[in-house]
């Protein structure tokens, strides 16, 4: 059923997007400011009844990076062209042109890999099938190889659809406080339906292999992924951990993976960066008779890709030395 649905969105979305441009909005409103609990798919349909014109909302707003990350207070466009403003016209005191005045672009950053980083979940991330077994039979997947899964027309597949192959790990304890905070997901790959044989029987061919894949890999419909961040500092203060990496190592360095135990929860969203510091410790002052503590150094900083409520997934922009799970985040502001 949900694959179902979602095959009928992406279907109904390809007329939309064959017919043009959007609608006039219902009350001739131009321009919406986000709200709590706001999508693009809710805003379509409120203001074009129909939501399925979301991805037409999302091209004539072309600073929203990723369509299922909008924020309150966020300014939405309703129609491609800018609403009727009134204009006062002046005589110009100079020709002179004021570069101080012109704002540079948003700094970006892009990474070439988006889709792949994987994330950690509180629970199971949920699946719809799973990869039986392939032609020729064989343990170890790869791209350009074909494999039978247990999605079919029951699901609602077609032929041409799209899924990500991952794997759940074990779970994931906090490296300071030893609780268990996750698991953590891994993208293997890509693979697309190349045929219906049943109601729950497919054939299909793994596009892209990031991992080693085999028999028994989850998969779920894919989706949209985002390449390029806009970065921007915190609203606030907010303090965490490198809780895990994805090359599941203690040591990571200069554009690695890494996890840190603070997400959506804290107001963290994708583009936000976050200094790396050792962790402050305890040195014995002879001259004081007392024990004192020695600030953490800085030794690195991560730029957040993707954020889970609880946790957010980073790249390491920079490291003098190697990072370590444990190590303290703090975010820039």
């Amino acid at each position: 059923m949900y694959l179902r649905t979602l095959l009928a969105i992406f279907l109904l979305t390809g007329i939309a997007l064959a017919q043009g441009s959007l609608p006039p909005p219902k009350d001739g409103t131009t321009i919406y400011v986000v709200e709590p609990g706001d999508s693009l798919w809710k805003i379509s349909g409120r203001f074009f009844g129909n939501p399925l014109f979301w991805p037409r909302l999302w091209e004539i707003n072309p600073y929203i990076d990723n369509p299922n990350r909008i924020y309150p207070g966020d300014v939405i466009a309703l129609k491609p062209e800018q609403p009727d403003i009134p204009v006062v016209k002046v005589e110009p005191k100079s020709h002179k042109v004021s570069f101080e005045d012109i704002e540079p672009p948003p700094p970006v950053y892009y990474y070439s890999r988006g889709g792949t980083e994987g994330f950690i979940t509180p629970g199971e991330w949920e699946h719809m099938g799973t990869i039986l077994t392939s032609e020729p039979s064989k343990i170890l997947l790869g791209t350009g190889d074909i494999v039978f899964t247990n999605v079919g027309s029951k699901n609602g597949a077609g032929t041409g659809d799209k899924f990500t192959i991952f794997r759940t790990s074990k779970p994931v304890l906090h490296p300071v406080t030893g609780q268990r905070i996750g698991y953590k997901v891994q993208i293997e790959g890509e693979l697309e339906i190349i045929e219906i044989l049943g109601k729950r029987k497919s054939t299909a061919v793994i596009t892209s292999s990031y991992l080693e894949i085999t028999r028994g890999a989850k998969i779920r419909p894919q989706e949209p992924f985002v390449k390029e961040v806009i970065l921007r500092k915190g609203t606030q203060r907010v303090d965490g951990f490198i809780v895990e990496a994805k090359n599941n190592t203690e040591l990571s360095g200069k554009g690695d993976i890494v996890y840190i135990d603070a997400g959506e929860a804290n107001n963290v969203v994708p583009g936000n960066v976050f200094s790396i510091y050792t962790q402050p410790r305890k040195a014995h002052d002879p001259d004081a008779h007392k024990d004192v503590i020695i600030p953490g150094t800085l030794i690195g900083k991560i730029v957040v890709l993707e954020v889970k409520e609880k946790s957010a997934t980073g790249i390491i922009t920079e490291s003098s030395r190697q990072i370590e799970l444990g190590d303290y985040v703090s975010l820039d502001i």
